[in-house]
């Protein structure tokens, strides 16, 4: 491959840790309100339906999911008292500095990439202020030309990115872990792309994988140099 080559990375969930918290946010929630007698299948199910009908207007982040928690919370105990609410506010404190730390291979497989001459961009989505503040802290920034936030990921927010930083579409490569945001939209406009399949990606994330030549699928980043490009690179 030559130098032109671009490398498109998510950033949660693919090179660090993000659901995982949530879902810690979630039970944590769950068991506050099993306290004061709701049921904990009943709460957790409506999070869930919530979160995902929700999307659409609040888009991605800790914020907008916290907001659905609260309006949970209140149509269950109305007026919940100091207590429960100073317990509230913990889970979202916890949710929205949780540790971000680069997975193992990452920081490897990164230099890896800059040493071949290949360009790399971030490209995530949520609310810009919360998902800078991460990437800052994940001490990855410097490897990336550009980090680019976007409320949600769709094929024209993609196209954008490209056209912006002058990235050909036969010569880049969107690597992440969620088939809906990530690799569908990739494939949708002629982009290779390499599913990293985790466990615990996120329910509204997952849908089924267009079959496609272009995409390969490995289960951590530090694969994706071994098993070698699925498609014509031209270089």
């Amino acid at each position: 491959m030559t130098t032109d080559f671009c490398w498109v990375f998510d950033a949660d969930d693919t090179l660090w840790e993000s659901a995982l918290y949530f879902r810690r946010a979630e039970e944590a929630f769950v068991r506050l309100l099993e306290k004061y007698g709701a049921d904990g299948n009943t709460v957790r199910n409506e999070v869930h339906r919530r979160d995902i009908e929700s999307l659409s207007v609040t888009g991605y982040g800790p914020e907008p999911y916290m907001n659905t928690l609260m309006t949970i919370l209140l149509e269950i105990l109305e007026e919940p008292e100091k207590v429960v609410r100073d317990a509230f506010d913990a889970i979202g404190t916890d949710l929205l500095n949780h540790p971000v730390e680069p997975f193992p291979g990452v920081i490897h497989t990164l230099e890896k990439i800059h040493q071949m001459g290949h360009r790399l961009i971030l490209y995530t989505m949520g609310q810009e202020n919360h998902q800078m503040r991460k990437i800052n802290r994940s001490g990855l920034q410097g490897f990336f030309e550009a980090c680019v936030v976007v409320p949600r990921k769709t094929p024209e927010s993609l196209l954008n990115l490209f056209m912006e930083y002058g990235v050909q579409n036969t010569r880049a490569c969107v690597v992440g872990n969620s088939p809906r945001s990530d690799i569908n939209p990739a494939l949708a406009c002629g982009v290779n792309a390499i599913f990293v399949k985790r466990p615990g990606t996120w329910a509204a994330e997952m849908e089924d994988i267009r079959s496609s030549e272009l995409v390969a699928t490995v289960h951590c980043v530090s694969d994706i140099l071994r098993v070698g490009l699925p498609f014509e690179t031209g270089g």
